[in-house]
């Protein structure tokens, strides 16, 4: 799968993942519905992304009360999503991505193949990027659930 570059006011590259629900969840599915909060852990081992994600479970109804629907996605395999979602007791799923090809169609691939890039986005509800950060530094997330809630509120 070839990266297409997403970046502020471009179309998202639309995707098919399997959730850890057992449904097959694509981007377009929210198009025209609602704003789409889009997160990419960098590892399971991640402190920091854990915390984000933690976070933006424990404020999934005020995104939603926004407009916004949450998707997070692992590079990991069914199974492990469903152990790393469990393990937070998460309100929405968490989409498997095992060979990491969403990872490098947003263009995170690995940094000097070590570090695995991370991201947030939203897209809005014409599928348009509308917030998009991408860092190997992952201590950015830990002021980020709040930033990205006032932006998906401020869209309404």
């Amino acid at each position: 799968m070839e990266s297409i570059e997403a970046k502020i006011g471009s179309l998202a590259p639309n995707f098919h993942l399997l959730a850890t629900n057992g449904q097959k969840v694509s981007l377009s599915d929210f198009r025209g519905k609602s704003n789409v909060i889009m997160f990419f852990i960098r590892e399971t081992t991640c402190p920091q992304c854990r915390t984000h994600v933690a976070q933006l479970g424990r404020m999934y109804e005020q995104f939603r009360e926004t407009g916004a629907e949450i998707i997070v996605i692992l590079g990991e395999d069914v199974e492990k999503a469903r152990e790393y979602a469990e393990g937070i007791n998460l309100p929405f799923p968490i989409l498997a991505d095992p060979g990491r090809n969403i990872y490098n169609l947003y263009e995170l691939e690995k940094y000097f193949l070590l570090f695995q890039r991370t991201a947030s986005l939203v897209v809005d509800k014409d599928g348009l990027v509308r917030y998009l950060k991408r860092t190997t530094v992952p201590n950015v997330w830990l002021q980020e659930t709040r930033e990205l809630f006032g932006f998906v509120d401020s869209l309404n």
